[in-house]
């Protein structure tokens, strides 16, 4: 096998994922499924139930849009409205294999078949799953950030050329414990191996973003949070110092995630609170934007699904400098470097706490503190783990 050949890495992560969800599914205790989604996700599990002998459990296909007066399948599986699934298989397990679980499991709570027994494979063991769906369906490499087995070919020929060796050498020493160290070590041992005994190694830590820990925090922060989503860490943040904050300046471009923010900020009564409808990067301008609603929402050069593509406003951070931010978190789906180019001010003359998400590019363990270093020599590291997998894997940065 050549260096450049990673047939047997593919193979290796394949099988365990395979055999991973083989036992997750037959787990679950039910006489029947449902599977809520008939999209590329629903499709993808009904091939692989019948791959692992589970097909005949699966009765229909729910789509939250479907009219009962019309006859569809999928693989000749007969597709119903939630309503209908409900009324049929009263004691079956509606199996949720969507982007958007949580439109569809609001909807449920709010509706008539509130009981309907649901099951949604946990975060870490979602994101995993998708790994094994795009074995079969690889999707557009703009949609997908972190779609971690094509990156095999890419730390092979890093090894190849003596760079990760370089970078490796670089970036260890610059951690504050051995808990870091780990991390990154694990993670790359199972990109050069496919095989997800290193990685699931890493200790998962509870507290995302915001620990004594990992910094210092004060009831006077300012936190720039780049990648607001729906205000998750707006409402972590706010837990975390009780209310006790200077002010939250939250940039999200995505229209869904923003309208889900403004209520969840609306609705819990929080103040000081600043939402900026706009990208983060190294420059200002406009950029083309995948928007989803969800999670995958993210910054791209181009785009080919003309029904998702729209320009959105991108600003850099420097031009917030007045701010004076003393806490900046960043997880905008491999944006961050540019972001951080963005706030090359903002970071050398106020030395802000950082929480940047380094998993989302094959090297951004390594380019990020690099840039980071540069700017402020003083900054010291720690890494973080937050689901098992490729995952949640966070950078953070203060100065002593």
């Amino acid at each position: 096998m050549s260096v450049t050949d990673t047939s047997a890495q593919f193979n290796t992560l394949k099988n365990q994922l395979t055999f991973r969800f083989r036992r997750l599914y037959s787990s679950i205790n039910a006489s029947s499924f449902i599977i809520y989604g008939g999209g590329g996700y629903g499709k993808w599990l009904f091939s692989f139930f019948k791959e692992i002998g589970l097909a005949h459990k699966v009765k229909c296909f729910c789509d939250s849009f479907h009219d009962d007066n019309k006859t569809d399948f999928i693989d000749g599986i007969p597709v119903y409205s939630p309503l209908k699934c409900a009324r049929l298989y009263k004691d079956a397990t509606f199996i949720i294999a969507s982007d958007y679980y949580e439109e569809i499991l609001s909807s449920i709570a709010k509706s008539h078949y509130r009981d309907i027994k649901t099951f949604l494979p946990d975060y870490d063991e979602r994101m995993l799953q998708k790994q094994l769906i795009y074995y079969k369906n690889a999707p557009d490499p703009q949609r997908v950030v972190s779609f971690n087995y094509t990156w095999f070919p890419i730390y092979a020929e890093a090894q190849k050329s003596g760079r990760l060796s370089e970078y490796l050498n670089y970036v260890l020493p610059l951690l504050d414990d051995q808990n870091s160290r780990a991390i990154i070590q694990n993670r790359i041992k199972t990109f050069l191996t496919g095989d997800l005994a290193y990685i699931d190694k890493n200790p998962l830590d509870p507290n995302e973003y915001f620990s004594k820990d990992f910094y210092p925090i004060g009831d006077d922060e300012t936190l720039f949070d780049c990648g607001a989503f729906t205000g998750d860490t707006v409402r972590k943040f706010s837990e975390f110092t009780h209310n006790k904050y200077r002010k939250i300046v939250a940039f999200e471009p995505d229209e869904k995630n923003l309208e889900k923010m403004n209520a969840y900020i609306k609705d819990a009564g929080l103040e000081n609170i600043e939402v900026v409808k706009a990208a983060t990067g190294k420059e200002n301008g406009f950029i083309s934007f995948i928007s989803t609603g969800t999670m995958g929402a993210k910054i791209v050069s181009d785009c080919n699904t003309d029904s998702e593509k729209t320009r959105v406003k991108l600003v850099k951070l420097d031009d917030f400098i007045d701010y004076h931010p003393t806490l900046i978190k960043m997880d905008i789906e491999g944006a961050e470097l540019d972001a951080l180019a963005g706030a090359t001010e903002i970071i050398k003359k106020y030395k802000p706490k950082l929480a940047i998400c380094i998993y989302h590019l094959p090297f951004d363990f390594y380019n990020i503190p690099k840039f980071i270093k540069y700017l402020v020599p003083e900054y010291r590291f720690k890494v973080r783990q937050y689901i098992p997998g490729f995952y949640d894997t966070v950078l953070y940065a203060s100065v002593p």
